[in-house]
């Protein structure tokens, strides 16, 4: 609140009391009759004995010195409410957050320190809400600010169309004109009384250190420092828009502060369930992130969250300036360990045994047969398998969230996955080629069906399918210099380099563990069919059916084009080839069933 000079710093040092006796006698405008005071709320609770609470504010911050104000009320317990300029805001956004975030409540003093009173109705308008806007940023959107006249001047329609409750101010220590940290504090604690607004200002070093020494002398002798807008609520007063405040007197009444919330939780399946409890009337608002505000959600009802959670929640009457304090807890109840599946088979519809076990002591296993979890049993003991069932299970544990869901099939053909399931569209041909032999498992019963394909993977594939020996002599005699012969695929790499299916590269490797792209496999596929002599006919254009096919390269568009006429190969769901992307184990193995399929077709034929 700067001063508009000498004869303004007059004037200013009587404004309380004028305004004082305005008030008294009546004879100030409509709205503000009875202001000071504002209407006394039902009372709804049991009121305790009133205590000595007081309200200091500062004004024309936030400044270089707001930060170590904020320690030191931190440090000593104690609230205040801070009437910001706009462009001040603007130019500390990160100790407004601050302000906010540590309870103390967030004010409107104009956007630049105008005289409210020589504007008209918009420019009042803009002065508050430019504030409010920047405001927001930490606060949320739709905060309630109060707003604080510049000089303290102020008329009707300076009331009217700034759409908020004012604060002016009973005691004023003219921090800002005296400069002198023990003269600040001896003017606050020499006229201060139980209920008063306090009028300093965080703008100047001196006031930060004396004012804080107030606190510490006045709290010493039973005071409290709340927030302009808890001194209201604690007595029950309601702030009314269009009206303004400079204290409130005692009334015997005290709501007391706003209790924070309790929150618990309690496993539910593999969920924890959160409930939050506050004191009547006040609302709850909570977070798993950072930032708790005004637009943060408000509690309803219990919800379900997954662990480890960590929860940020307040309970208030008013987010900015009436709320609890921040209620931080994180939850990592224990999760049962996830069961183990075990299938014994001995082959093609053969029946199997079932055994699940969990490493958790004392959890109890359940399963399904059916694939869902409907109808569950719970596990006691090997299980009798028949061929072709989908086996769901999990565990619990009193106490404990639940496990995760595990899944494996026992396929028709007498085959166990932990990484399959019945009805994914490479379920059957990789089933199929499993029990060939074409294709081996990457351990643990899984065979990474979504696994990216090497180029030894495929013509190992390849070179089981077609059944065709290879002497220790062609493996001996391969031109590359990073296949070797003790490897489990060096008698494919023969095979498909004696065959013409794949060759090297110019550096003289074979790059056995690389990559094979859809446009790659394509070329293995379409000189496997030369090798066997089969004729496409009229595969010029087939290509053209993909939405990608121009990124075909050109050494690959013909092999390309004989595999689809062939129907080995389909595009995605948006119709396209994908020439570059990676093959996949699932898409090498339905390829080469179809493949089979196609072979034996042309041998019939």
């Amino acid at each position: 609140m700067t001063p508009k000079g000498n004869g303004w710093k007059r004037i200013r040092a009587v404004l309380p009391l004028l305004l004082s006796l305005v008030l008294t006698v009546g004879m100030a405008l409509p709205a503000l009759a009875n202001s000071s005071q504002g209407e006394t709320l039902e009372e709804t609770a049991s009121w305790d004995t009133g205590k000595k609470l007081v309200a200091i504010t500062y004004d024309d911050g936030p400044g270089p010195y707001t930060e170590r104000l904020l320690d030191g009320l931190k440090a000593r317990g104690a609230k205040a409410t801070f009437f910001m300029l706009g462009q001040n805001a603007a130019r500390y956004p990160e100790v407004v957050e601050r302000v906010y975030q540590e309870g103390h409540q967030v004010a409107n003093h104009s956007y630049d320190h105008s005289d409210l009173a020589g504007l008209s109705w918009a420019g009042v308008q803009s002065q508050i809400q430019r504030t409010n806007s920047v405001l927001d940023k930490a606060c949320g959107a739709g905060t309630d600010y109060m707003v604080r006249a510049p000089y303290g001047s102020f008329n009707n329609t300076v009331l009217q169309a700034a759409g908020a409750a004012f604060a002016f101010w009973a005691v004023d220590p003219q921090d800002w004109l005296y400069r002198n940290a023990d003269t600040v504090k001896s003017r606050i604690i020499n006229n201060v009384s139980d209920g008063d607004i306090i009028l300093v200002h965080d703008i100047h070093a001196t006031t930060i250190t004396g004012s804080l020494a107030a606190i510490d002398y006045l709290q010493a002798r039973g005071y409290e420092f709340v927030t302009v807008r808890e001194l209201f609520r604690r007595r029950g007063v309601s702030l009314r828009s269009g009206n303004s405040y400079s204290r409130c007197a005692p009334n015997g009444k005290d709501a007391g502060p706003v209790e924070a919330p309790v929150i618990s939780a309690a496993p539910e399946g593999d969920k924890l369930r959160i409930t939050i409890t506050a004191q009547a009337g006040a609302n709850i608002y909570y977070t798993a992130g950072k930032t708790l505000n005004q637009k943060s959600t408000r509690y309803t009802g219990p919800f379900l969250v997954s662990a480890p959670y960590t929860l940020r929640a307040a309970a208030a009457f008013n987010m900015n300036g009436s709320r609890s304090e921040l209620v931080e807890k994180s939850f990592t109840m224990p999760t049962v360990a996830a069961p183990r599946i075990e299938v014994s088979a001995s082959g093609e519809e053969s029946a199997g045994e079932l055994c699940i076990s969990c490493s958790t002591e004392e959890a109890d296993i359940y399963y399904t047969l059916t694939g869902s979890t409907e109808e569950a049993g719970l596990y006691q003991g090997p299980v009798p398998l028949a061929p072709g069932t989908e086996i769901t299970a999990w565990a619990g544990k009193s106490g404990w969230l639940e496990s995760p869901r595990v899944q494996g099939s026992y396929s028709a053909r007498g085959n166990f996955y932990r990484d399959m399931t019945a009805g994914q569209w490479f379920y059957e041909p990789i089933d199929r080629a499993v029990t060939a032999g074409y294709i081996s498992g990457t351990g643990d019963s899984r065979v990474s069906p979504k696994g990216t394909l090497s180029r030894a993977q495929l013509v190992t594939m390849l070179y089981t399918w077609a059944k065709e020996p290879v002497t220790d002599q062609a493996v001996n005699c391969l031109p590359f210099s990073d296949v070797a012969a003790e490897r489990y695929y060096a008698k494919a790499v023969a095979w498909a380099y004696e065959k013409g299916l794949a060759g090297g590269y110019s550096d003289g490797t074979f790059r056995p563990d690389n990559p094979v792209s859809r446009q790659e496999m394509s070329v293995i596929f379409s000189n496997l069919i030369d090798v066997r002599g089969v004729p496409i006919e009229d595969s010029a254009g087939a290509a053209e059916k993909y939405t990608d096919w121009e990124k075909i390269p050109a050494w690959a568009l013909g092999a390309v084009e004989r595999v689809t006429a062939a129907g080995l190969f389909a595009g995605d769901n948006q119709g396209c080839f994908g020439p570059g992307a990676s093959s996949t184990r699932g898409q090498a193995a339905t390829v080469l069933m179809q493949f089979a399929d196609w072979m034996e077709r042309q041998d019939r034929e």
